[in-house]
């Protein structure tokens, strides 16, 4: 296909064809190739190393010298819709009839891109273009010089001779000692890429031979190698790859080694089956357990989008059996209004996350959930379906919803006019295994309510009934097989809002104090008789303070005739609003005795709850202060506390430092994270969290990593408590991230950002 600059040719005078000829080949040949060489021979890398980075930060380069090709010029682009080609030169003279020469200075200005050159001669007879010294080419993304360029324009070819270009939003470099075009047929010999400035070039990739055929958008490189510090270590003499889209290949295999599992090799190889579809098989080596294969297929559909893992491996030598993972996502949408979503998951027993696993918090699951949801989203309503189970890794077998169907309607917010809503749920449970004390059946619950929110500048008032009933329909029981609930429920929240200016050390500030009343009255019925399919106690905390429930599900309503008193107040800026300060107390004043109780509980008597605070400082934009405490009055002990401190001065700057104590579970735990430059390319990262109540060391994290122009080293070493064997799992990573190419080597980012606060 021709360049579309052609189409403008016929209007213009022999001497001007010529200049736009120039222009449309140094566009054809070097927009399409050099500029396409940030695209083709990066694209070269999908087929290599896949994990291409996407256009690094600036900051991602800091450490780098000035380019090797000098100092790029300025661009000025001509004004939008400006069609017309701008020529200038020294000199403009005819050396014979057929010959047009053009020297010092010449230079051809069109939209957003210039061409330079000493000297440039066409010649009519053979319909040849020469560039001559000092070539250069500028674009917003690209900064191209050449030594000599030979164009022969009847052909749609030419010959570019020591090319060397810069992609200004890749930072990066490339250079070639030959380039031809024919057509849309492109061929470079010994071609070298790098994000590394020329002169300081730590690593690189090399094709000696490149071939770009654009129309059939097929890439071919033959002796393809990438060194690092000059040491080649990657090589492979033949490849293929798209210069638009994706590739079937293979991808940066994957090291790391842990005491548990040996080392563990993975070699991932990606298939492009459409557009809308892949799928990667990834054969995994573990060599203290065997061979393994993991598989993962996606889609994207315009109303429907999916993913299937299946990992499988056979014969764990340490396991003594078959190991298996699936995990199903489905995504999608019917019509405007209807949503489905499916989740499936199955390992094949309740140590695979612990000894396969590729992230930490997955050792930590108890039950993986199958489910199916359907749901229809009207103006003010909600309608959901589910079908739902659970596979059982450690406690108890929960209750599957087979199916559930809840219906949920409210009024749009009006302050000062009567709202509704209503929440309403048909659910049928059956169980793995039922007993006389787990039987199976159905669930009817209906919850109308009726509020009238009144509202001003510096109050609130929110009065609200509501009705509940609950309907039980039970198979295989002794007794009633009926059971029902019906229970009314009102309540009172209201608030005041006092606030003042005040000001400190030189800053207008806001105070504002807070005062909080909520009075809730649910008549006591007796429960016992009732099942518990999805009912517990929910943790105390500042927010239940003002729930109507004390359980969470359906199965219990707790009996209440108690007052929260509540007081919070913060501490803003006047000129930005920023808070600086926010502290909230708060407690329950129970006037009767609470009867209902889940099976394992007992009546609680207390006069009043525990009392329950919250804090929360920053006083500068990088430093954040927070903790949550209960205290219990009646036996004068502390039941929770929380507390965290947070420094993060920059994205790669941060320290952390957390505590959770629960006195009903005996947890006491501390949880150290940091990272931190040592010097001006190293860093230091680590995490440390620490069970006080074993006296033993969790997940134990340390790290170094160092930062250079173009690549970075990181040497990760960990040591983690097994939940299953409650043994030591060690294991050492490293990494070597080539800028804007691929991170070569296990990497830790997910554990990172999960354990590391900070890190980017």
């Amino acid at each position: 296909m021709k360049n579309p600059f052609y189409a403008i040719l016929p209007r213009l005078k022999p001497i001007d064809e010529t200049l736009v000829i120039i222009r449309s080949l140094l566009i054809h040949t070097i927009g399409r190739i050099l500029q396409s060489s940030r695209k083709d021979c990066v694209v070269v890398l999908l087929t290599l190393l896949p994990l291409i980075a996407t256009a690094a930060q600036e900051d991602s380069y800091a450490f780098c010298l000035p380019s090797g090709l000098g100092e790029v010029p300025a661009l000025e682009a001509l004004p939008e819709g400006d069609e017309s080609v701008q020529i200038s030169a020294d000199q403009v003279t005819a050396k014979s009839k057929t010959v047009s020469s053009f020297q010092g200075n010449v230079s051809i200005h069109r939209r957003d891109s210039v061409m330079e050159a000493s000297r440039a001669d066409y010649d009519k007879t053979s319909d040849t273009l020469e560039l001559h010294e000092n070539i250069r080419y500028r674009t917003p993304t690209m900064y191209l010089t050449a030594d000599h360029a030979s164009i022969n324009i009847g052909e749609d070819s030419g010959r570019l001779e020591n090319p060397r270009f810069q992609m200004l939003d890749l930072h990066a470099f490339g250079e070639a000692e030959v380039m031809l075009e024919e057509k849309n047929r492109a061929r470079l010999e010994n071609t070298l890429y790098s994000t590394c400035p020329p002169g300081q070039r730590d690593w690189q990739l090399k094709a000696g031979k490149l071939e770009l055929d654009r129309d059939n958008n097929i890439g071919i490189a033959r002796k393809v190698s990438i060194a690092f510090k000059g040491v080649p270590f990657i090589y492979l003499p033949y490849i293929s790859f798209p210069l638009e889209g994706r590739k079937t290949g293979f991808l940066v295999p994957e090291i790391g080694h842990s005491s548990s599992s040996g080392t563990d090799i993975r070699l991932p190889y990606y298939w492009n089956i459409a557009p809308h579809r892949d799928a990667t098989t990834t054969p995994r080596y573990i060599s203290k357990r065997g061979s393994m294969l993991e598989t993962e297929f996606r889609y994207l559909n315009p109303n429907s989008a999916g993913i299937l893992n299946v990992d499988a491996l056979s014969d764990d030598k340490l396991y003594g059996d078959d190991r298996l993972s699936a995990i199903f996502h489905h995504d999608a949408r019917l019509g405007r209004a209807w949503q489905t979503s499916l989740d499936y998951r199955y390992v094949s027993d309740t140590d695979y996350f612990n000894d396969l696993g590729n992230s930490q918090g997955n050792t930590s699951l108890t039950h993986l959930e199958r489910r199916l949801d359907l749901s229809y989203q009207g103006n003010n309503w909600r309608f959901q379906g589910l079908a739902q189970d659970h596979q059982t890794l450690s406690g108890d077998e929960p209750y599957r919803r087979l199916p559930q169907l809840r219906l949920t309607a409210a009024s749009p917010e009006r302050s000062g006019k009567v709202q509704y809503a209503f929440s309403g749920e048909w659910v049928n449970f059956a169980h793995e295994d039922p007993l006389p004390s787990r039987p199976e059946g159905s669930r009817l619950d209906l919850y109308p309510s009726l509020s009238l929110p009144l509202q001003g500048t510096a109050w609130f008032l929110t009065p609200r009934l509501a009705s509940r009933y609950t309907q039980y329909q039970l198979i295989d029981v002794v007794g009633d097989d009926s059971p029902s609930r019906s229970q009314e429920i009102a309540s009172l929240d209201a608030g005041l809002f006092f606030e003042r200016e005040l000001e400190i050390s030189g800053r207008s500030l806001q105070q504002t104090l807070e005062p909080r009343l909520y009075y809730l009255h649910v008549p006591y019925e007796d429960q016992s008789t009732l099942p518990v399919f999805d009912s517990s106690a929910l943790d105390f905390s500042f927010s239940q303070l003002f729930r109507e429930n004390r359980f969470s599900g359906t199965d219990r309503m707790g009996d209440a005739e108690q007052l929260t008193l509540a007081l919070s107040s913060r501490l803003n800026r006047l000129d930005n609003g920023r808070e600086l300060a926010r502290a909230s107390l708060g407690q329950i004043f129970y006037f009767r005795d609470r009867e209902v109780i889940l099976p394992t509980q007992t009546i609680e008597t207390n006069d009043s709850s525990s009392l329950v605070g919250e804090l929360a400082l920053q006083p500068r934009e990088n430093l954040t202060l927070s903790a949550t405490a209960q205290w219990n009055p009646h036996q004068d002990i502390t039941e929770q506390l929380g507390a965290r401190l947070s420094y993060r001065p920059e994205p790669r700057r941060a320290l952390s430092l957390n505590y959770r104590y629960r006195r009903d579970q005996a947890l006491r735990q501390t949880d150290l994270v940091a990272m931190w430059p040592l010097s001006q390319h190293w860093h230091f990262l680590g995490r440390w969290n620490y069970d006080l109540e074993i006296e033993q060391s969790l997940d134990t994290l340390t790290g170094l990593e160092y930062q250079s122009c173009c690549w970075g080293l990181r040497l990760t070493g960990r040591a983690q408590l097994n939940t299953s064997t409650q043994e030591i799992d060690r294991s050492i990573y490293l990494s070597l991230e080539l800028k804007g190419l691929a991170n070569i080597g296990q990497r830790l980012d997910s554990e990172l950002e999960r354990g590391i606060l900070g890190y980017d």
